[in-house]
C-alpha cells in the first residue's frame, strides 16, 4: 500500500498489529509534519544520505545506515536538505495507524489533530 504525501510517500510492505514495516521516501527541499504518536514506538534506519532528523530535541544530519529510535509520544520529523530523494526504513511496534499521528507544525495546512 502506498500512501502519497505532500512531502512525498509512505510505502507500507507489512501491516500487522502489533507492527508494521514501510519505507519513509522524502522529496528534496520538503519535510514531513513534527508530530508523534501516543500507542507506538518506531526503529528507523536511514536508507539515503541528505536527511535531517529530529527525534526529541536531538537534530541530526544523518548518515546512510544510522539508526534512531521514536518512543512513543516523542515529536519527530524528517527533512530532505540533499538533491535526491531521501528513503528512511521504518518498523513500527504498537498501533500502526495513521490516526495516532498528533501533529504538532505542518507545512503544508493538514490538521493537527488525528480525524476520528
Amino acid at each position: 500500500m502506498i500512501v502519497e504525501k505532500p512531502w512525498g510517500k509512505v510505502a507500507t510492505y507489512a501491516l500487522n498489529q502489533p507492527s508494521s514495516v514501510r519505507i519513509i521516501t522524502i522529496e528534496p527541499g520538503q519535510t514531513t509534519s513534527e508530530h508523534y504518536h501516543q500507542l507506538r514506538d518506531e526503529m528507523w534506519v536511514v536508507l539515503d544520505d541528505g536527511l535531517r532528523i529530529q527525534v526529541g530535541n536531538r537534530v541530526v544530519d544523518a548518515r546512510t545506515g544510522e539508526e534512531f529510535v521514536v518512543r512513543a509520544e516523542e515529536p519527530h520529523r524528517i527533512t530532505n536538505t540533499g538533491e535526491r530523494r531521501g528513503r528512511v526504513l521504518e518498523i513500527a511496534h504498537g498501533y500502526t495507524t495513521e490516526d495516532d499521528t498528533f501533529r504538532l507544525q505542518d507545512d503544508y495546512g493538514r490538521p493537527l489533530e488525528p480525524s476520528w
